[in-house]
């Protein structure tokens, strides 16, 4: 007998005018410290555009190579998700930061340097 699957969790911006939708995270959420990440103070879970729901209108800031699209609520301003665009893998990296409280303490990660970024 297969396991059963979790639930799936999800996040919201600070006004709740943004959900973001996601399966449980697969491996401990990466806490990047590039120059923009570093910035955001983002702490990243990364899935397949298909397995991630984004409800509400968010606003997109592009920058550099414009390979990634940073999406934040146009309400209150907090960075939800990024979305990799252009000709590279398809990718949404999902802001654990914006877990609630229980969830946000039990979480995992690790960071990267995000040297030349």
């Amino acid at each position: 007998m297969a396991a059963p699957q979790q639930a799936h969790q999800s996040i919201t911006c600070h006004c709740k005018a943004i959900r973001v939708t996601f399966p449980p995270l697969r491996e401990p959420a990466l806490e990047c410290l590039c120059s923009i990440c570093r910035r955001y103070g983002a702490l990243w879970a990364y899935y397949k555009p298909d397995e991630v729901h984004v409800e509400g209108e968010t606003e997109a800031y592009v920058w550099g190579k414009k390979t990634l699209s940073f999406n934040r609520c146009k309400e209150c301003g907090c960075m939800t998700h990024y979305t990799v665009v252009g000709d590279t893998e398809p990718r949404v990296a999902v802001n654990c930061r914006m877990l609630d409280k229980e969830e946000y303490n039990k979480l995992e990660s690790v960071e990267s340097d995000g040297e030349g970024e």
